[in-house]
């Protein structure tokens, strides 16, 4: 599991750092699990259509933290410091790197890069940007669930990737998995640094389970079936 314990902060989250360490070790290892049931279920007919749609969902997901974050400083950006304004701004640009290298790689293997929420991202992103209406650290606390719990994915995706020679996958992933614990550690310090009721604290609670309960789904064999028979 990533760990983001020591990352500099405030002490906002101490009151319920155990639940917070729970949740995100508990998605990090079913998103593990599903993901690398999903390559399981690939190695029986490998068809780069089927990783095409898998990728697709990935795809989006980094467009739409780009949004997200964007979003996150135009509405609340003044309750930040200075620094912490620049480096979700740094973290919005690196989301953009990945939409724009994952989308290379839809398209090598015949998909076609979303340009609006696939199927199989709808409740993932429709969760986010309820939290971002709730609550100035909700989606923050969505989102950094939501990130460790694709770090889940990486080492089978590099197994499976790499056993079917999609070597261009395995390398943008492993450019991702180095620009997420930047991520995670982001998400950690600004909630650390800004939770200061107890009502923040049960909003980020809100936000973490709720996201824990839907950030691995898509990445099931049985999600992107179901997905591939609504295209």
């Amino acid at each position: 599991m990533l760990d983001t314990k020591q990352v500099r902060g405030g002490n906002g989250l101490a009151a319920i750092d155990a639940e917070v360490d729970e949740i995100l070790q508990s998605v990090e290892e079913i998103t593990r699990d599903a993901t690398k049931s999903f390559f399981d279920k690939y190695s029986e007919n490998p068809n780069k259509a089927v990783l095409a749609s898998w990728l697709e969902t990935r795809c989006w997901r980094e467009i739409d933290y780009v949004f997200l974050l964007n979003e996150q400083i135009r509405r609340y950006g003044m309750r930040f410091q200075r620094n912490h304004i620049t480096l979700l701004a740094k973290q919005s640009f690196q989301e953009a790197e990945h939409y724009e290298a994952l989308g290379k790689a839809v398209e090598s293997l015949g998909g076609i890069v979303p340009t609006s929420v696939p199927v199989a991202a709808v409740p993932w992103s429709n969760f986010l940007w309820e939290c971002m209406d709730r609550h100035h650290l909700a989606a923050i606390a969505a989102w950094y669930v939501s990130e460790t719990s694709a770090s889940g994915s990486f080492e089978p995706t590099f197994v499976g990737a790499e056993r079917h020679g999609h070597t261009d996958v395995v390398k943008i992933y492993k450019q991702i998995e180095i620009d997420e614990k930047f991520h995670t550690g982001l998400g950690r310090q600004v909630l650390s640094t800004y939770a200061e009721t107890d009502e923040d604290r049960e909003e980020i609670l809100r936000a973490m389970r709720g996201m824990r309960d839907i950030a691995w789904k898509s990445f099931t064999p049985e999600v992107v079936a179901a997905t591939m028979r609504a295209a």
